[in-house]
């Protein structure tokens, strides 16, 4: 199967996959955010403080909202790189005469 053409940006997406950095790059984001939050909301409850609560409900959903919005924003491109790929089997499986 000859190599797809990509654009620059699937490109980066293909390496940002191929990367185990970037991997747990997001991860230690993700962590981050969910241990914050957990924090607070036992600090919240270890305080009685409902406020605080809230607090830590709105930066998980706020961040978690975000990561959403950004996966988004990349969606076409992930579904551009998998057309190629799957274009470029289906010539391999059509046999040759």
């Amino acid at each position: 199967m000859p190599r797809p053409q990509f654009t620059d940006d699937e490109e980066y997406l293909i390496r940002l996959v191929l990367s185990p950095t970037a991997n747990l790059q997001s991860n230690s984001y993700m962590w981050g955010y969910l241990l914050g939050g957990a924090a607070l909301a036992g600090l919240a409850t270890y305080t009685d403080s409902f406020a605080l609560l809230l607090s830590a409900f709105a930066i998980v959903c706020g961040f978690r909202l975000y990561e959403e919005r950004y996966q988004a924003k990349w969606a076409p491109l992930w579904r551009s790189i998998v057309s190629k790929y799957e274009a470029g089997i289906r010539e391999i499986d059509v046999p040759q005469e």
